[in-house]
């Protein structure tokens, strides 16, 4: 179950919010709580059980740690300090495990020219994220940043239905003490209208726009033979608005379904490619993985230096893009797309420390290429396939633009596709950010005509095309 699927919209969400202001209305809080996370383990079961156990063992291991560490007591004869490292090592190796062992394996036996595996389950959903926001609340707890914990609002925390799969990446702080807040345990007509309103926005931009660039993007990167110039700026293009139609869409419709609850997740997206450098490109993109790179990955790096010399902040820098490259997944050429952008990142804060000025259109342009040509990396799925793409971007041996039969795609939709592209450029570019909308959202006749149309929309999309599930669902 998908936040896209109609057992979703129709069966799983109204219950879910209904049964909880319901059970709240009882006077006992706690009777709310274990219904989200009842409801937050059935919508991960319906992926697979063994995924919803996964999160429960993940949860109860990391609710025994941080118990100690908020509470500055060590355990087995450990310290406050290896109680947090132990914790976060089983976490890690938890996640090791699932995602990159038999990864690890094959590039073992690529050098040694061995055959080992290693037993290995599928791939959990989520997996990536609630043990970031497990670690995250370990550090925290350890910091003494977190208040009154206990084994409820853990359990509520590590398994919040709207961000347990894809994000937002958030920490305690952020939604406990809402969820705790008295004020909101009711229903909030007002949060209702707004949340059911951006919900819409994010399934209209992942079923009509994602899912129809996806036939482009899929069709180019499938082509196992040189594209032309414009053959290969329109897959690449493609995936590019695929991916930000889809991953910012997925997190709309969890800001609303959280809001719909009183619970405001922080914002992911600010108009990214909007940015005139990579680092302001990171701060308006994934918004709350560069948060977490920030605050878990570059400051610990800094910290633990006596003197911090441009030199080492810029080491810290590429290594925190490096091992936030390999989140991503377990293929070398999420190592290059970590590389491309750590990379961008030293010679932007280079150029900054030389205060070397550089024309707007220019510092825009440089800034979309370097983005579009990483995200090709992203895509690929091996890192030959990538530059094979990236050579043809820059190339003009396979022509500007020929006839390529694509699979599934034909002259005319290659000709469609051009124009389609123009459009994700131009609302890449132009298009108010969902973070507008929202703000200037005001409950009327006129905002519910609008939300009833997007719905509309995106459900013929929904039902009359294969939607398809979320790109990070994968991750």
């Amino acid at each position: 179950m998908t936040f896209n699927s109609f057992p979703f919209i129709f069966i799983f969400l109204p219950f879910v919010l209904g049964g909880y202001f319901l059970l709240n209305r009882s006077g006992h809080s706690a009777y709310g709580k274990i219904w989200l996370v009842m409801g937050s383990l059935v919508f991960v079961a319906c992926s697979r059980v063994e995924d919803a156990l996964l999160v429960l063992g993940s949860a109860a291991v990391n609710c025994f740690f941080a118990e100690r560490l908020a509470a500055k007591k060590g355990c087995w004869r450990l310290s406050h300090r290896a109680l947090l490292v132990a914790g976060i090592v089983i976490n890690v190796a938890f996640l090791c495990y699932f995602k990159y062992a038999d990864f690890f394996m094959e590039t073992v036996n690529r050098v040694l020219g061995t055959s080992h595996r290693i037993p290995q389950a599928a791939f959990p959903l989520g997996i990536s994220f609630y043990t970031i926001y497990q670690i995250m609340l370990l550090v925290d707890c350890y910091e003494g940043l977190v208040e009154k914990h206990n084994w409820l609002d853990h359990l509520v925390f590590a398994s919040f239905f709207p961000c347990v799969t894809m994000g937002p990446i958030v920490r305690w702080k952020q939604v406990v003490p809402q969820l705790n807040n008295a004020s909101a345990q009711t229903v909030d007509v007002d949060n209702i209208a707004r949340g059911l309103f951006v919900f819409v926005l994010g399934l209209f931009k992942k079923v009509v726009l994602a899912d129809s660039f996806f036939r482009w993007a899929d069709a180019g990167f499938r082509y196992n033979h040189p594209l032309s110039l414009v053959g290969s700026w329109m897959a690449a293009l493609a995936f590019t608005c695929e991916l930000y139609f889809d991953f910012s869409g997925y997190t709309d419709m969890a800001l609303g379904a959280a809001l719909m609850l009183n619970v405001k997740l922080p914002q992911n997206f600010n108009s990214p490619f909007r940015a005139q450098s990579v680092i302001d490109f990171w701060r308006r993109w994934h918004m709350t993985l560069t948060n977490f790179i920030t605050t878990y990955l570059y400051t610990p790096m800094i910290r633990v230096r006596a003197r911090v010399t441009f030199g080492a902040a810029m080491m810290a820098t590429f290594l925190s893009m490096l091992i936030a490259g390999l989140w991503h997944g377990a293929n070398w050429t999420f190592v290059v797309f970590g590389v491309l952008h750590g990379a961008a990142l030293v010679i932007n804060h280079g150029w900054r420390k030389l205060k070397w000025a550089m024309p707007g259109a220019a510092a825009w342009a440089l800034t979309f290429t370097l983005v579009v040509v990483s995200l090709v990396f992203f895509r690929a799925d091996s890192v030959g396939q990538g530059a094979r793409m990236v050579a043809s971007m820059f190339s003009l041996r396979a022509g500007l633009f020929s006839y390529e039969p694509w699979v599934g795609i034909d002259r005319m939709d290659q000709l469609t596709g051009i124009a389609w592209m123009v459009f994700g450029v131009a609302a890449l570019l132009r298009a108010p950010s969902s973070m507008e909308v929202q703000n200037k959202f005001r409950p009327s006749w006129a905002t519910v005509a609008q939300t009833v149309a997007l719905a509309v929309v995106a459900c013929i999309y929904a039902n009359g095309v294969v939607s398809r599930s979320f790109v990070y669902r994968d991750f």
